[in-house]
């Protein structure tokens, strides 16, 4: 096992894991200042790490108004769009919606702008991914009992574009100058802008620094910050870089399996022939995808929690 697949292998452990954190952040602080506030502090600590390796934090003008792009995308309209959409939306359906779609997009996106080639084993991958996803949530459809359902599932659609169309756009980016800056960079521009959004439509007051003090709510923020951020959110990017959008974002497909099988164990949650099933198709659609953009030299073409508040099984971000 290569580098690389190494790094994959970590993301997707990491990413499937970070609902827990999340579940017991958002239960004691609002979503988007949880979020801010993680980002910000991942931010500096990315270019921190970025500066102790020898590199510079500067970035050329020309290459500003891309990164700027880049954190609203990926940073703010993808937590800002999905936290809300989920207020709206079951939680089964919205991890369905969020994770089926972001293959898709990636691929979709990733052939407008050159970044990815077209193959039958692609879209067999992201199809039979799809499938293995729809069997392991067995989503309910819309239920109607809120009548912003409509909009939530917009939004979460709208976050899950804006995340994979950041992804293909950032992709030149890290190229030129490696995901650690970029990264930090994203984190520490989007965070404060997760936190100003969240001084608008959230309850932020005393209560809310009490809760936040509470230790097991510092150990999520912490570990979202050190592990689903720092580590998770640099692979990524770096993934990004090496193997292409559809590839690196295959653990969409990984990362849920995780998170379903940790419910199993920690939890106690089902696990029966339909999670198992669904596990099998979702891990057999990342093996198919993987098959030769994780070799050596094959890249796509030349030229990276999700909003999980309420979420039970998913794999988050």
């Amino acid at each position: 096992m290569n580098g690389n697949r190494l790094m994959f292998a970590a993301m997707c452990l990491i990413w499937g894991t970070t609902w827990i954190a999340i579940k017991v952040g958002v239960e004691a602080v609002p979503p988007l200042f949880f979020a801010g506030s993680r980002f910000v502090a991942a931010g500096l600590l990315m270019l921190a790490w970025h500066r102790l390796r020898g590199g510079s934090i500067a970035l050329p003008g020309r290459d500003w108004p891309r990164q700027v792009r880049l954190a609203v995308l990926m940073i703010v309209a993808t937590y800002g769009f999905l936290f809300w959409g989920m207020q709206h939306v079951a939680s089964g359906l919205s991890a369905v919606v969020n994770l089926a779609l972001i293959p898709i997009a990636l691929l979709a996106i990733g052939l407008a702008y050159g970044a990815e080639r077209y193959s039958p084993r692609r879209a067999a991958s992201v199809a039979l991914g799809v499938l293995g996803l729809a069997v392991l949530f067995e989503p309910a459809g819309a239920s109607r009992s809120d009548p912003l359902e409509p909009w939530g599932m917009a939004a979460i659609v709208a976050g899950t574009l804006a995340y994979c169309w950041g992804s293909v756009l950032g992709r030149p980016l890290v190229r030129a100058h490696g995901p650690l800056l970029v990264g930090g960079l994203s984190t520490l521009i989007g965070g404060p802008m997760l936190i100003a959004l969240a001084l608008v439509i959230e309850p932020v007051d005393r209560e809310l620094l009490a809760a936040f003090a509470r230790p097991e709510v510092l150990a999520a923020w912490l570990f979202l910050v050190l592990f689903g951020s720092l580590v998770a959110f640099t692979i990524y990017l770096r993934l990004l870089r090496d193997w292409g959008p559809l590839s690196a974002g295959m653990y969409a497909f990984v990362s849920p399996v995780i998170a379903v099988a940790l419910g199993a164990l920690v939890f106690a949650e089902s696990f029966g022939p339909a999670e198992a099933l669904g596990s099998l198709l979702m891990l057999g659609a990342a093996r198919l995808a993987l098959a030769r953009s994780a070799s050596p030299g094959a890249e796509a073409a030349p030229s990276p929690r999700s909003g999980c508040a309420g979420a039970r099984r998913r794999g988050c971000r």
